[in-house]
Parts: C-alpha cells; structure tokens; sequence
C-alpha cells in the first residue's frame, strides 16, 4: 500500500490536534485541579462524590440540630440549677434551717414571707425562654406554662399540679383547637358540627347523648364555631333539663382551620387527673441529631412509632423537675410539688388556711422539702449529663464532617503537584509533536521562498 504525504498530513493533524486537546485538558486541570468536569468523564468518581456531598449535608443538618439542642440544654441546665440555688436559700439557715419548737409569730411571719418571695423567684425560673421557646413547656413551648391560680395553687399549662383540676373548666380537643367551655354541666360533652348551604349559625346540646351540636354554614372554619358559642352564653338542653353557662367559652389552636363534620371522639372534662398529670411530665419533643433514626413499625396506640435509643428527647417538662400530685394523692395533702409546698410550709408558720403551727406539725413538710429538693437537684445532674452527651455528639460529627469533606476534595479534585506534572508531560508531547512534524513533513513552496 503506497502511503502518500497527504496520507501524513492528515495523520498527523488528527494526532496533533489531539495532543492539543489533552494539553488544553492538563492545562484546566491545572487551574481547576477538578479531577473531572463532567459526570461521563469519570462515573464512578461522580457517583461517589454525590453520595459523599449527600453525606456531608446529612451532617451539616444533624450538627445544627445538636447545636441547638446543645445551647437549649444549657439554658436548661443553668436554668434549673439558679433553682437549686434558691431551694438552698430556702433550706439555709436564715430560712426553713431556723424553724423550731421556739419561733414566736414574728419570727415566723419573717420566714414565711422569705418563702413567699422566693416562690416568686422559682416561678420566673420556670418561665425562662431560650429564643422563642419556653424551656419548661414540654411539646407546648408558645406560651409560659406557669402560673398561679385563683387558690394560690401553681398551675402547669393552666392545670393545678396537686390536683389536674383544669383551672378555666370542661375543656375539650376540636379540630386542631382547645375549647374551653369552662361550664362543668358540659363534663362528658363531645362536639358536633354540621354545615349547609345559607344555614344560620345556631348551636343545640343533647343531654341524653351528651353531645353539643354547632349548625354552620358551608366553608366555616374553627373560629365560626367560637363565634356562635360565644352569641349563646346561656343554653338550655334540648329536652329543658340543664342550663349551661358559656359566657367564657374560649378556643386556642388553630382558628382558620375548615371545620371537621364528624362527631369528635374526645370528650369534655374539669380535670386530667394524676394519669395525666403524669402524661404531662412524660412528654418528649424528639430531635434528629444523627443516631441512626428508626421507626418501630410495630409500634402500638400507646407506643412511640419513633425508636427512642435512635432520636434525643429536647422536652423538659417543668412539673418533671419540680413534682406534681400530693402525697396521699387527695389533691390537697402534703404536696408534692415543690413551689406548692413552699406555700404549704408559709401558710403553716403564718396560720393560715386552716392550718395552726407546731413543730410536730410542720415537721414532716420540712423532711418532705428536702426530699423534694434533692430530686431537683438529681435532675440538675440529669440535663447536665444531656449536656455533655451532646457536647461529644457534636464533636464527633464535626470531626465526621471533616473526614467526609476530605474524602470529597480526594474524590473531585487532584493534588496541585500531580496536576502540574500532568501537564508539563502534555507539554512536552505536543512540544515534540510539533519538532517531529518538522522533520518528517516536506517543505512548502513558501518555506523554499525564505
């Protein structure tokens, strides 16, 4: 086969022009040093570094969430250890330290007004708020979840911790709202709504059956059920055997919400007893800080479907630190709960609500402060070990982002050095390319004109 020049020629430009081309690659790659630049240039890199950039936001996520979770703890933690502070003061021996059989009326109202203001301390302590989350609200965190009620007695998310008697009255679940009927006649009550075209709001409450109907026009949302509670505030039972008082009828939650037609399944109640109480103080807001997240699939109605070793529980209810309930569990007994008890021991040494001093009296409220008092402080300890868990969580994952960015840069980039090495090679090739085409191509007419 006769190899003609021109048969060269353009061997040889399709050469070099792709040593041109690979030295222009070696040359971006050296500005860039980008292992590649397209996904088809190298698949599995490409692949590897999406799954590693998923992995890195993953992290990124979870370190934020124990970053907040991390600070709240220590608001937390602080929080309930300026508690421990005034419960000591209280303890001292300026305080409840100097009751005895020999304290005469103004030794004791001193001590009891001492008592009284720290009260007031505690309770400002557990309405602190970390950002705009109250920290002592459990999964309710919008509004302080303490206050006092009309007995003096303290109240938790408008519940009397002693007794769970609800402060406003029958309150009952709708919709995605509270209702606050307030009248206990309506203890036991479901509600029904029902909507038709051009219908006057109207309401009706069937005392056999026990349900308070609401007859509303079509589209009608949560806050048109207040409004015609609220335009009745005297209602008689349909068959004339109860009268109910709603002149305080209330609604929390969700106001712009589309009505619900069916019959509610939660019923009215005054009053979520000691079990709820308890619920109460067991409720947990959960956080995804990166623990592996399960859920149990077989979970039952009273279960969590979120496995709980797999999330960390943000909630710190305040009635889980300071108690609730009393005693012999009658709601008026020696109190469990520590600001109430306080109060109880106040009202002993100033004589009150019935009460007439002795030592042999108040005694067993003092041995019951102190045991009150050192399950605060056990608690205290508690969200400080939360506190450094999640200290060490949060490290570990930003030395875990780190090592995964690392992996990235090796997977999407190359070593400047190698770069600069790659390329001189390329150089050097094309370099040559061109001095052998000197010598291999023969001359033109114009290089025999120079």
């Amino acid at each position: 086969m006769r190899i003609t020049m021109s048969m060269i020629m353009k061997k040889y430009a399709t050469s070099l022009n792709s040593s041109l081309d690979e030295l222009n690659k070696a040359s971006d790659r050296e500005i860039s040093q980008r292992r590649y630049d397209t996904a088809s240039e190298d698949p599995f890199s490409a692949a590897k570094a999406a799954r590693l950039r998923m992995e890195y936001a993953y992290n990124n996520s979870y370190q934020s969430e124990v970053g907040d979770a991390k600070d709240q703890m220590d608001t937390v933690h602080s929080t309930i250890q300026s508690i421990v502070k005034v419960l000591s003061e209280a303890s001292s021996g300026s305080c409840l330290g100097a009751i005895n059989g020999t304290n005469n009326a103004d030794d004791r109202k001193i001590y009891a007004e001492k008592i009284r203001g720290l009260q007031k301390t505690i309770l400002t302590s557990l309405n602190t708020k970390f950002g705009d989350k109250y920290i002592f609200g459990g999964a309710e965190t919008e509004n302080p979840p303490f206050s006092v009620g009309a007995n003096g007695n303290l109240l938790y998310r408008g519940i009397d911790v002693n007794t769970g008697k609800i402060e406003a009255g029958s309150t009952l679940s709708y919709n995605g709202a509270q209702i606050t009927l307030s009248d206990s006649n309506f203890n036991g009550y479901k509600i029904q709504v029902t909507t038709a075209d051009g219908v006057t709001p109207s309401i009706s409450a069937d005392a056999t059956n026990k349900i308070l109907t609401v007859n509303l026009p079509t589209g009608a949302k949560n806050s048109d059920v207040l409004a015609a509670l609220k335009a009745n505030p005297s209602l008689t039972s349909t068959d004339g055997t109860v009268t109910y008082n709603l002149s305080k009828v209330s609604l929390s939650g969700d106001q712009n919400r589309p009505v619900d037609t069916g019959v509610q399944t939660e019923t009215a109640t005054d009053t979520i007893g000691l079990d709820g109480l308890q619920k109460l103080a067991d409720e947990q807001v959960f956080s995804n800080i990166g623990l592996g997240l399960r859920v149990n699939t077989g979970a039952g109605a009273n279960e969590s479907a979120i496995t709980e070793q797999s999330v960390f529980n943000i909630a710190v209810p305040g009635i889980s630190v300071i108690g609730f309930g009393t005693v012999d569990g009658s709601g008026t007994g020696m109190s469990n709960n520590i600001y109430n008890l306080m109060g109880q021991i106040a009202d002993q040494l100033e004589g009150k609500n019935g009460y007439t001093y002795s030592i042999d009296t108040i005694q067993p409220y003092l041995d019951q402060f102190t045991q009150q008092q050192n399950k605060v402080i056990s608690k205290m300890t508690e969200t400080d070990c939360s506190f450094t868990f999640l200290t060490t969580t949060q490290t570990n994952l930003e030395d875990l982002g780190d090592r995964i960015l690392e992996k990235d840069d090796n997977t999407e980039f190359i070593d400047f050095t190698d770069a600069w090495i790659n390329y001189s090679m390329q150089a050097f090739a094309y370099n040559a390319a061109l001095k052998i085409g000197n010598q291999i191509l023969q001359p033109t007419f114009l290089d025999f004109m120079k």
